[in-house]
């Protein structure tokens, strides 16, 4: 199927996060019905942040937060994110989304900004995520003491974890001991630091 393909779809349930629905298409002169969700009207994209934490005299380090998720009835471990609001560029909602769940603290300054759209779960959804490394001053007085500012309905807890070939092994030791599940996109990006001189 590509775009020009005629399809027709039907809204079956309308949610306050997602909608529900059923697109009907043809491939090959096969008539399918495919179920997938989408974000409701106003949808604006995630955001994702990976902040590295960097110290002047010792090793640089990876902010994780284990987020629980009630779809799994568990904590998953996932780098910090969330929805874009209508205020502020996406960038400006990372750094936000960041000081909220981890409590650090990273500035304009610190981002590298390739803003790289990624689909979150094409099979099902339309959803997307603009994704962002940020530097985290980890020796500066505003990421001392940090404090987190949740939702009354969020339940997150943070990691630092190492950087480097290690971040397999501190993941799978966290997933042992918690009984965390790890996210597709933490786990593939530890998987790469095994391919690096870090």
């Amino acid at each position: 199927m590509n775009q020009n393909t005629q399809a027709t779809e039907q809204l079956v349930h309308a949610g306050k996060w997602l909608n529900f629905k059923l697109l009907f298409y043809k491939i090959k002169e096969k008539q399918k019905v495919w179920e997938y969700t989408e974000k409701p009207q106003g949808y604006r994209g995630g955001v994702r942040v990976i902040p590295i934490v960097k110290y002047m005299n010792k090793s640089n380090s990876i902010i994780i937060v284990a987020n629980f998720r009630p779809p799994i009835r568990k904590y998953c471990l996932e780098f910090p994110g969330g929805l874009i609001d209508k205020e502020g560029t996406q960038l400006e909602n990372g750094i936000r989304e960041l000081k909220e769940e981890t409590g650090y603290t990273a500035t304009l300054s610190q981002c590298h900004h390739n803003q790289i759209i990624t689909k979150v779960d094409p099979w099902k959804s339309n959803e997307y995520c603009y994704n962002f490394i940020v530097d985290i001053d980890g020796d500066s007085e505003l990421n001392q003491h940090q404090q987190q500012n949740l939702d009354f309905d969020e339940n997150i807890k943070v990691y630092e974890l190492s950087m480097g070939k290690n971040l397999v092994d501190e993941l799978l030791q966290l997933q042992k001991e918690k009984d965390y599940e790890i996210s597709g996109q933490v786990w593939y990006f530890a998987l790469g630091q095994q391919f690096t001189n870090i």
